[in-house]
């Protein structure tokens, strides 16, 4: 299919943003073969492999095959050391980025080599089918990256606030209990202050990350917020026509019991899961008359340690401060990360559109901040937004296409599953196993709105969070925290 170039002023005629981001995979881990079928996709080219040790021409080399199970055994790692080995083996200390050290990175988590090659893996359009259908009806981006080659909380703070404040991993214990502020704020804060303010809102299943971010996180605990709202309630707004200018859904990440029951599509949950998520969320907005006018982001914020093609450009860095820097690990924010899957929506998306041919500009996910900033009229948070490529690279007809898919394909179930020669998920994590450092970052953010809703009780709090050591005891910490958000809003 061709690259179809915007029509000019289309935003306009976009009134609400609804943006979907799920958890830790690569651009070609979801759509590495789609290339196959529209060769203007930029997947897994043929040939594709990792050396198991990247220094040894001799080591087993793997190539990049089709996926066999819907979930993993194993979180690759992915904090930014590992993502400068998975660019720049065998030299992560600064080398050519030679996109050779996944199955290298890979090994130091897995159980053994055999688990450590599904890094090298990747699903076809038959085994996500919602997904897959969606990227075919509308646009797909061929040059969207993670902000930073970094993990999960400085690359979601990047599509609150346009930066994460110099943080380049995982927050530590002392780090979360601080809080996190942003010189310019957020987005939110950006609608707020718009003539006349603009609403926005959050969804989430469980805690959610941007809980992190001081201002949101004492909206978030408010009895009274109407910023934040539980995802069970997302259907009856929607048909209610009751959504906002912005909208951000945050996934179920089942933190406490290793992802597992999750549907972020973080690699430990079973990625049909996540496929329900998004038939819920498009088949939603389509069926409701705030469609005509609605923007649908779906994208991922990082790529969880999955093997991507393509070198992560440079990117302009945010020029705010740098508060949360490692000063170990030396980072410019002057390139981006991993590529990401993404897709935008809507009714002025041709079908089999791609934005960004291989090498064209690239997105971000400052690029969502940048379109919402550019449709209303509102100045940017920092140096990385202001200079962001705009989503409206995706909408390009002049009248609105009402012929779109009504409802995205069911994801498959278990007999189609193994029918098709793909197993379902049959992880079982001890309740007695240890917490992952990202487990941790989830259950230190839960002491923290504890301590916030309850400052006169804070020296039992710590208490109760010192005792919270394996697997079973945060699923229930974190069970408790999201019983009183519940019951407070109630």
């Amino acid at each position: 299919m061709p690259l179809f170039p915007p029509v000019a002023g289309a935003l306009l005629n976009i009134e609400r943003f609804v943006v979907l981001m799920f958890e830790n995979r690569s651009f070609d881990h979801v759509f590495g073969f789609e290339g196959e079928n529209d060769p203007a996709v930029d997947g897994v080219p043929a040939g594709a492999r990792n050396l198991e040790v990247p220094s040894d021409a001799s080591s087993a080399s793997v190539p990049f095959a089709p996926a066999s199970q819907f979930g993993m055994p194993f979180d690759p790692a992915h904090e930014f050391a590992d993502v400068a080995l998975q660019l720049h083996a065998p030299n992560p200390a600064g080398g050519p980025v030679t996109m050779g050290g996944f199955v290298a990175s890979a090994l130091g988590t897995a159980a053994d080599f055999d688990d450590a090659c599904r890094v090298m893996r990747g699903f076809d359009a038959a085994q996500l089918p919602a997904l897959t259908a969606l990227a075919r009806e509308f646009a797909v981006f061929n040059t969207w990256h993670s902000s930073l080659p970094g993990p999960t909380w400085p690359n979601r703070f990047f599509i609150h606030a346009a930066t994460s404040g110099g943080l380049t991993d995982s927050p530590s214990h002392a780090q979360i209990l601080e809080g996190f502020r942003f010189p310019a704020g957020t987005i939110y804060r950006r609608l707020e202050s718009a003539a006349p303010p603009l609403n926005w809102r959050i969804y989430h299943d469980g805690l959610p990350q941007a809980a992190g971010i001081d201002s949101l996180r004492l909206s978030y605990i408010s009895p009274v917020t109407a910023n934040f709202s539980a995802m069970a309630n997302f259907a009856a707004d929607v048909r209610a026509g009751n959504l906002p200018a912005y909208t951000f859904i945050e996934p179920r990440y089942d933190t406490g019991n290793s992802y597992l029951a999750g549907n972020s599509m973080h690699p430990m949950n079973d990625i049909r899961e996540g496929e329900k998520l998004l038939k819920l969320v498009y088949d939603t907005l389509r069926a409701s008359p705030l469609w005509p006018t609605t923007m649908l982001v779906v994208t991922f914020d990082e790529h969880g340690g999955f093997f991507d093609h393509v070198v992560p450009p440079g990117a302009v860095p945010t020029g705010d401060d740098a508060r949360y820097a490692n000063p170990v690990d030396a980072f410019g924010f002057d390139r981006l990360g991993v590529r990401v899957p993404a897709v935008v929506a809507s009714a002025y998306t041709r079908r089999g559109t791609v934005v960004g041919a291989a090498g064209a500009a690239a997105f971000d996910h400052a690029s969502v901040l940048r379109t919402v900033e550019e449709r209303f009229g509102l100045a940017s948070l920092t140096a990385r937004d202001g200079a962001a490529a705009s989503l409206a690279a995706a909408l390009n007809l002049a009248a609105p296409r009402m012929d779109t898919l009504a409802a995205l394909p069911a994801p498959l179930t278990d007999g189609q599953a193994t029918a098709a020669g793909t197993a379902p998920v049959s992880l079982v994590v001890p309740a007695g196993a240890a917490l992952s450092d990202n487990q941790r970052t989830f259950v230190d953010l839960a002491l923290r709105c504890n301590l916030d809703m309850h400052p006169e009780s804070r020296a039992a709090l710590l208490a109760e969070h010192a005792t919270v050591r394996t697997q079973g005891d945060a699923a229930r910490y974190l069970a408790r925290h999201d019983a009183e958000i519940r019951a407070r809003r109630a």
